[in-house]
């Protein structure tokens, strides 16, 4: 059975220690899963941190961490970020891309990684999802977080807000939410998903009064979306999209940027939500947090949503093999 590649992340944050908080709460299941990175810096840190767990390498020991070792080429100061990490943290997330890419993984599960010390080094990355879209050469992505009360999709991703009205288009609407519908029925098996598109603009736009993409833009797109016979509605105004009775009606939402739909999913949720890239060629989650160097080392970091990552690529990945 091919393995889930684990890419945890920065070293010098709580993406190594949360994923082997989690991996020790599913030892039942270590055989499904591949550990990418340092083994000496792995079994450092469970050692240091309490966590019970033994690593080995090449060959298959019951109830052991099977990594891929790749070696450090600086030492790690938990908590404190550090360039010379970042080539480390690249090699570990090509491994595992390529790696699902190939099919020789079932699955990818990253941890939080630190954009600004990644493009400080010299390597342009505005984040996993535009990562993985490059690499695996997919013209179409979707960022969607999802935890047991909502599902948000995001037209646009890792943005200045004053870039989000140019960045939307009347195709990227209906090519998103094509992804999106065909995601929902895939992984989560509803048979006729329900999308809510929120508006742009205060109130939708207001009638074009307070902005006119709604018109031009996004209303044509759920024209179109509607003939294709998928159920959606919208444009509506984000700020009463998530009372209750809406979030009963639909089934995921489609968000026109980042912190449209996100603060909402996370107040719901944060650590119980999963990241989710759509549209690409192999199943990849994340978590919903980034890399807290504050709480690195302290055995503090929660290991929630970490832990929701790799049991949804192992419930996705038994999907893929059906």
């Amino acid at each position: 059975m091919k393995k889930i590649a684990l890419s945890p992340g920065d070293p010098a944050g709580i993406g190594p220690e949360i994923c082997l908080k989690s991996l020790e709460k599913n030892k039942k299941s270590l055989s499904s899963f591949e550990l990418i990175g340092d083994i000496n810096f792995y079994k450092s840190l469970a050692e240091n941190l309490k966590i019970n767990l033994t690593f080995h390498e090449d060959k298959e020991i019951d109830e052991s961490v099977l990594v891929k070792n790749i070696s450090l080429d600086a030492k790690v100061e938990l908590g404190t970020p550090n360039v010379s990490h970042t080539k480390y943290i690249l090699d570990v997330l090509m491994v595992g891309s390529l790696g699902a890419l190939n099919k020789e993984y079932s699955a990818l599960v990253t941890g939080p990684i630190n954009k600004k010390i990644i493009n400080d080094y010299g390597f342009e990355f505005s984040g996993h999802t535009e990562f993985l879209a490059d690499i695996s050469n997919t013209k179409n992505v979707v960022m969607l977080l999802a935890n047991s009360r909502l599902k948000v999709a995001l037209l646009t991703t890792h943005l200045p807000l004053n870039k989000v009205s140019e960045s939307i288009s009347t195709k990227k609407i209906i090519d998103t939410t094509k992804i999106l519908h065909v995601s929902l029925k895939k992984l989560w098996k509803i048979e006729n998903p329900r999308i809510c598109i929120l508006g742009l603009n205060p109130h939708a736009g207001e009638g074009g009064f307070l902005g006119n993409e709604e018109i031009e833009i996004i209303e044509p797109a759920i024209e179109t979306l509607l003939k294709d016979n998928l159920e959606v509605d919208g444009p509506i105004s984000a700020d009463t999209a998530f009372l209750e009775e809406k979030l009963n009606k639909y089934d995921a939402y489609l968000a026109m940027f980042h912190d449209q739909g996100l603060p909402v999913l996370k107040s719901m949720g944060f650590g119980d939500s999963v990241n989710i890239t759509l549209g690409l060629p192999f199943t990849r989650i994340s978590v919903d947090h980034g890399t807290a160097y504050e709480l690195a080392g302290k055995n503090k970091a929660d290991p929630s949503s970490f832990k929701k990552s790799m049991e949804l690529a192992l419930e996705f990945s038994q999907y893929e093999r059906k």
